[in-house]
């Protein structure tokens, strides 16, 4: 092998010993220890990150465990909210229901009350009852007579019975009025049918006209004097009643 020129030599010792200076036995083992040391250390840096987001995981784990519990435990609430207003809503609609049955019933205690302090008076229905009485009482040339009972101690039941009279008077019914001792608990309207002339077309038109409490049909034939003249039959009987016991 060749050798290279003493010149040449120098100058490589020279380049070795500035930039390989030479290394104790000491200094050698401190650096290894150092190298050593620092490899230890980034195993356990490694280490740790690695038990640090396992950590921040399972926090993660649990703080979303968490979260799902209480949403549940937040649902649970709000169904059982919504259950509860349910059932106050059912509750209150009952209650409604019930008012407004007792304010219909109130209702119509007050009209049946007011109705029975107003003065009694035919109503179109009944007129129109009386004038198609009168075109059948034309045209089978019928004449019947109705007594018809007036309580002079009742102005309101005078005042009706009037009404009654003269509405038959113009349907061509003979009327006789008779005056007999009041009964005080009898109250209303009550009409009799007897077995006289037209007392079909009578009833028909009475109950047409709907202004009797009652109406009886009974098949005697009672007779009434008229003024100084004989007895003639009655084909009905009616009588105008208080509205109310007195």
């Amino acid at each position: 092998m060749a050798r290279l020129p003493e010149r040449e030599t120098m100058k490589t010792h020279k380049f070795k010993k500035f930039f390989m200076p030479d290394i104790s036995a000491g200094t050698a083992s401190l650096i290894h220890a150092i190298a050593s040391a620092t490899a230890v250390i980034a195993a356990l840096i490694a280490a740790s990150a690695m038990i640090l987001a396992h950590m921040t995981s399972d926090v993660k784990n649990q703080h979303s465990e968490i979260s799902i519990s209480r949403a549940s435990q937040e649902i649970t609430v709000v169904n059982e909210s919504a259950a509860q207003a349910q059932l106050e809503i059912r509750q209150l609609t009952e209650q409604n229901d019930a008012l407004k049955a007792e304010l219909e019933r109130e209702k119509a205690e007050r009209l049946k009350l007011e109705a029975s302090l107003k003065p009694r008076t035919l109503t179109p229905q009944a007129h129109d009852a009386f004038k198609a009485l009168a075109g059948e009482l034309k045209a089978k040339t019928l004449v019947p007579v109705v007594l018809l009972n007036i309580h002079k101690d009742d102005k309101e039941a005078v005042r009706f019975a009037k009404e009654i009279a003269v509405a038959l008077t113009k349907a061509g019914v003979q009327v006789q009025i008779k005056q007999l001792p009041l009964q005080k608990h009898n109250t209303g309207t009550q009409v009799v049918v007897y077995a006289g002339a037209g007392t079909d077309e009578l009833e028909q038109a009475f109950r047409t006209a709907d202004f009797a409490s009652e109406i009886k049909r009974s098949g005697q034939s009672p007779r009434v004097k008229v003024d100084d003249g004989d007895a003639i039959a009655i084909s009905a009987f009616i009588s105008v009643y208080p509205r109310t016991v007195i």
